[in-house]
Formats: C-alpha cells, sequence, structure tokens
C-alpha cells in the first residue's frame, strides 16, 4: 500500500500540474522575503502575490508561445522584440496594482510613477522570465534526452533480435549438412546426431530469447556442438575444452562464442586434411568480473597455401556488431593467424 502512494501522488501532481503552484508558492515567499514592509509577513506575502501575478503573466505568455513561434525557430530578433513588448505592456498594470493596493509610505508613493520605478520593475520581470525560461529549456531537454534514449534502446534491441535471427539460421544450415551427410552414408551414428541437434535447437529457440544465459548452460550448449562435430570427425581431431575459474552467478549473452568455435571446425578439422586439433578455454574471473575465451585450431600443412582462414562471413560479422553494442569499450578482441595455427581471444568485462 504504502509502495503506491508515491507513484500515485507523482502521477496526481504531473497530471494536474501541480508543480506550478508549488514553484510559485516558493518564488513568492522568497520576494516576500526580499521586499519587507515591516507591517506583517500575512502583507508581505500578498504585496508579494500582487507583484508576481505580473511576472506569471509574462513568463506563460513567453513560455507557450514566444518560444515556440520564434525561439525553437531561431528567430532571435522577434523573439526579443515580442519579449521586450510583452514586458512593457505588463509594467503599467503593475503599476497601477502597486498604488491602489498596496499600502505605501508617502515617499514610497511618490517614487511609482517614476522612470526607475518601470526600469527595477523591468528588470525584475525579466528575471523572472529568464528564471521560468530556463527550467522551460532543462525540461524540454531532459525530455528529448529520455527520449533519444529509449529510441536507442529500442534501436539495439531491434538490431540485437535481428542479429540473433541471422545467427540461428546459420547455425541450423551447418548442423543440417553434417546430418544429411551422415544419413547418405546411413550411419549408424546419425540418431545420436539428432539428438544432440536436439538439444542445441533447444538452446537456439529458447535460451536465444533471453537476454543473457549462465554460463554453464551456455558451456553445455558448446560440448554438445563438439560431441556432435567429434560424431562426425571421429578420432582426426583431438578436440580440448577447459573451463577455469568459479562459473556460478556468471551470465553471458547467448551464442557470442559460437561462431569462433565454428569457424575454427571449418578451418581447422576438415575430415579430408588428416591430424588437427581444436583447444577451447573459458577463464572466468568473478573478482575482476572479466571472462577470457580462447580458442586455439591448427592449420594442416595441406591447408597451407591453397588458402587462408579469415574472419568474415554471416555469422563472425554478427558477433563482432553484437560486442560492439552489449560491450562498447568492455570488449578486446584478438585474432591471430599464426604460420600453422589460428588463436582468437576474446575478453569480456563484465558490469
Amino acid at each position: 500500500m504504502q509502495n503506491r502512494i508515491i507513484p500515485e501522488t507523482v502521477s496526481f501532481v504531473n497530471r494536474y500540474k501541480l508543480y506550478h503552484l508549488l514553484f510559485w508558492a516558493v518564488y513568492i515567499g522568497f520576494w516576500s522575503l526580499l521586499l519587507q514592509s515591516g507591517i506583517s509577513w500575512k502583507r508581505d506575502f500578498l504585496n508579494a502575490t500582487i507583484f508576481i501575478f505580473f511576472h506569471g503573466l509574462v513568463s506563460y505568455f513567453n513560455n507557450y508561445y514566444l518560444i515556440e513561434w520564434f525561439l525553437f525557430k531561431r528567430q532571435y530578433f522577434f523573439y526579443l522584440v515580442g519579449l521586450f513588448l510583452s514586458i512593457s505592456l505588463v509594467i503599467f498594470p503593475l503599476t497601477v496594482a502597486t498604488y491602489r493596493y498596496i499600502p505605501l509610505i508617502d515617499e514610497s508613493a511618490q517614487t511609482i510613477w517614476t522612470p526607475n520605478f518601470f526600469i527595477y520593475n523591468f528588470l525584475f520581470i525579466l528575471f523572472t522570465v529568464m528564471l521560468t525560461t530556463s527550467v522551460k529549456l532543462f525540461k524540454n531537454w531532459y525530455l528529448n534526452e529520455q527520449t533519444n534514449k529509449i529510441l536507442e534502446k529500442l534501436n539495439v534491441e531491434s538490431e540485437l533480435k535481428f542479429l540473433k535471427a541471422q545467427i540461428n539460421p546459420h547455425f541450423l544450415f551447418n548442423n543440417l549438412n553434417n546430418l544429411y551427410a551422415l544419413t547418405l552414408k546411413q550411419s549408424e551414428l546419425a540418431p545420436d546426431v539428432v539428438l544432440k541437434l536436439s538439444n542445441i535447437l533447444r538452446f537456439g529457440l529458447y535460451d536465444s530469447q533471453k537476454q543473457q544465459v549462465s554460463i554453464d548452460d551456455d558451456i553445455r550448449f558448446v560440448q554438445d556442438y563438439i560431441e556432435l562435430e567429434m560424431l562426425r570427425l571421429g578420432e582426426r581431431t583431438e578436440i580440448e575444452l577447459t573451463v577455469e575459474g568459479e562459473t556460478m552467478g556468471v551470465f553471458i549473452e547467448p551464442f557470442l562464442f559460437i561462431n569462433f568455435i565454428e569457424n575454427a571446425f571449418k578451418h581447422g578439422a576438415n575430415p579430408t586434411l588428416g591430424k588437427s586439433y581444436i583447444k577451447i578455454k573459458y577463464s572466468i574471473d568473478k573478482s575482476n568480473n572479466e571472462i577470457v575465451f580462447k580458442v586455439i585450431n591448427s592449420k594442416p600443412d595441406k591447408l597451407n597455401g591453397l588458402e587462408k582462414q579469415k574472419v568474415g562471413g554471416i555469422g563472425l560479422k554478427n558477433v563482432q556488431t553484437r560486442l560492439n553494442i552489449l560491450y562498447p569499450n568492455r570488449h578486446e578482441l584478438k585474432i591471430a593467424d599464426e604460420s600453422n595455427e589460428y588463436i582468437v581471444e576474446l575478453k569480456l568485462k563484465q558490469q
């Protein structure tokens, strides 16, 4: 019940713009202290209310008309002329109200119709207008910033959803090719491939919709992928998966590492090129909120001189784009193309 009182109160104040009354009440109180007559605080507050009433007329006319008509359109000359005329037109009725409703001693009454009285009140009104204009401009800036942040968030979410939509079919396409090859051979390994692929697809269809998954789930997903590839490659490729550090309570975006692993199998474990190896390592440092992912794959001799392993294709480009969105200035991607092996190292700094 108490948790609802504050939001409902804020909503009520915003709906009926009661913050205007609060502002003017505080502002009148300030002027009542500034223009003390020595009669009573009630009289001082009433005198200040009469003065500020005319200040408010110019302020609202400026905020809702002059600023909209001229200032926001960068017609500064017309804005200054309109503001000068508005203040000048209000000073005369303000002078009459001062003469008729504010008790003054004889010396003070004699100064009302003098140029100094008009100049002072012009400057006082100008001060109030500048204050209220600053409040309006700050409010507009704040609302624009909030709107831009919302739009930026929506754009980022849309782009991430688009990238994930590209990643899933890309991953599925590669594995269906593997299954197709095994079924052509009528291999007994086909049922195991279907089982592993179903686990992988379950992760892709459900967990990939989440913003983050536990790193344990991500590692299990990689293990299923590796076992599926091992069924296809047999003993020709030595595969090593290492996990260092405490994984409990660590979360990561789904499908962030798999494209690097796919690339390693594509270029470093071709079944026609003989012996090869792939080493995958997760290093989790919870004290520094850092995750280091590293994958190393061999480059068989027959591959050297024929083609070079490149960072390209839809999958890897998507990973780089996602890293720039999800980890701006908080990731470091190193790719080394050595003479006999290919190394990818990705460091992520968690928030």
